[in-house]
């Protein structure tokens, strides 16, 4: 991860700027602060990456458009040694260049906590958006023109998950899969965002074994149908980092794994500043706690295990017993082409596509996660690249993915609430410990004596499952979309 600072004198208020650059040369550049006045300002920056795309197909009569984007937030503080706090925008007063679009999110009640941007039109490639703007709404944050604060701007990859029917289940033998019952082979279609019965009566939602087979899933819990938003990463070392340098001491420390140069894990501490070796390699060891206290401070909120197979398999029928890319081929990696820890290493041999089945902790290279999209290339298809149907990369292997589950009462009592941007007080209704799980499987998977089963997209074998800081546990958010 790099850090780009800039410092600009104005009306005796002093703006430090610092930007993460994440994966797929998400970057944020040439900082400046205009407009002072009313309570407000406007932040302009450059705000451009690499692979942007967005495409539009119908499917069964109904058109689908996905595209990927960059969630971006502000976080400011008094003075150098205050405590970092969410930056709130205005509704208005916002701008990118043409051939983009500007959304911005409400937590309610005018609290407007960040910016979606995409491409606006169907295509690919570079998306550069020059003199962006966002306005931090100041007054809301208790500011003056006068006081003297830093400000950080982070930038997320994000990808389109869009409203559709989609299927639970594969119609093969994944462990506690769903099933339409009483047809153990029969997937179960989500047509809506309602309300969904579950339990041992012809043509409920059911499963056996990994919960309590109980219900209904709630109308308010995000049972997919709705569109969202999806990290298209999982959570790195380097946007960790970013978050724990954020945080005041006391805080930082709780959520500081303090693993640095076990299992590939490169974050380490010292006199409470927070840096990583390895900036684009998924993080490790950490626990629900840690990755929803994430979430929190980035506005986002969990995915929920009925979100995680819809973005695994998208609209399409389903493959029996399909990997995360849509079919039943993997092969695993077996080492870098390329300097590995560089952010430019790939997978060898060139036809891996995905980091599972793992289990000799000796060999230093494979035992832990890689790069974050590592196996994604140059003109490869899904099912080469490891990716989910929309594009979401990692979903199958490398670290587990943290979730919601309908297992148990405490996880269908999620709403999909979203993070404010503070890590004070957890969003009501998201899972403490029960109500939470695992899905996706990790590069570690043979060492517990699994065979490449977790890594198909309705294995639910951990779905219930809360461990704490392990070596193969990680994350990554989503944002229902507006």
């Amino acid at each position: 991860m790099k850090f780009f600072k800039s410092i600009l004198k104005c009306c005796l208020l002093i703006f430090v700027f610092s930007l993460s650059i994440f994966a797929n040369n998400l970057n944020v550049t040439n900082f400046l602060i205009k407009n002072i006045s009313g309570g407000s300002a406007d932040i302009q920056f450059d705000l451009s990456w690499s692979n942007s795309y967005r495409w539009t197909e119908t499917i069964a009569g109904n058109s689908i458009t996905n595209h990927d984007a960059a969630w971006v937030f502000i976080k400011f503080r008094n003075t150098s040694i205050g405590k970092w706090k969410h930056a709130l925008l205005t509704s208005t007063g916002h701008s990118v260049s043409p051939g983009s679009i500007l959304e911005i999110y409400s937590n309610g009640a005018g609290t407007n906590v960040a910016a979606m941007v995409y491409r606006s039109d169907v295509g690919n490639g570079e998306l550069v958006n020059t003199n962006m703007t966002l306005r931090w709404d100041m007054s809301k944050n208790g500011l003056t023109k006068t006081n003297f604060v830093d400000i950080r701007v982070f930038a997320i990859e994000m990808v389109k998950i869009p409203e559709c029917r989609f299927a639970l289940g594969s119609g093969g033998t994944e462990s506690y899969h769903f099933y339409e019952y009483p047809y153990t082979l029969q997937e179960y279609y989500v047509t809506n965002a309602g309300a969904i019965d579950v339990g041992a009566n012809t043509g409920d939602l059911y499963y056996s074994g990994a919960g309590d087979s109980s219900g209904p899933i709630p109308a308010k819990f995000p049972n997919g149908f709705s569109a969202f938003y999806c990290m298209k990463y999982e959570i790195t070392q380097s946007q960790y980092t970013d978050f724990l340098s954020s945080l005041p001491s006391g805080d930082a420390l709780v959520r500081f794994p303090n693993r640095y140069g076990s299992v590939r894990h490169t974050i380490k501490e010292d006199n409470s500043i927070y840096s990583a070796d390895v900036y684009d390699r998924a993080c490790n060891y950490l626990g629900w706690t840690d990755v929803s206290a994430y979430l929190d401070w980035a506005a986002l909120r969990p995915m929920t295990e009925l979100e995680f197979e819809k973005a695994c398999r998208g609209p399409f029928a389903p493959v029996p017993n399909e990997y995360v890319w849509g079919n039943t081929f993997r092969r695993y990696i077996d080492s870098y082409d390329g300097v590995d820890g560089s952010g430019t290493e790939t997978a060898f041999p060139t036809n891996a596509n995905c980091h599972s089945g793992f289990y000799r902790g000796t060999d230093v290279i494979r035992y832990g996660p890689t790069r974050a999209g590592i196996f994604a290339r140059a003109g490869t298809t899904r099912s080469e690249a490891g990716a989910g149907y929309y594009g979401v990369m990692d979903l199958g292997g490398n670290v587990l993915e943290r979730i919601v589950t309908i297992g148990y009462t405490q996880g269908r009592a999620f709403i999909g609430n979203h993070g404010d941007g503070s890590i004070q007080t957890t969003p009501a209704t998201w899972p403490v410990s029960t109500g939470a799980g695992l899905r996706g499987g990790a590069y570690s998977d043979l060492y517990y004596g699994d065979n490449g089963s977790w890594i198909r997209i309705s294995d639910r074998s951990q779905a219930v499952t809360v461990p704490g800081r392990n070596p193969d546990t990680g994350g990554r958010g989503v944002r229902s979309a507006q």
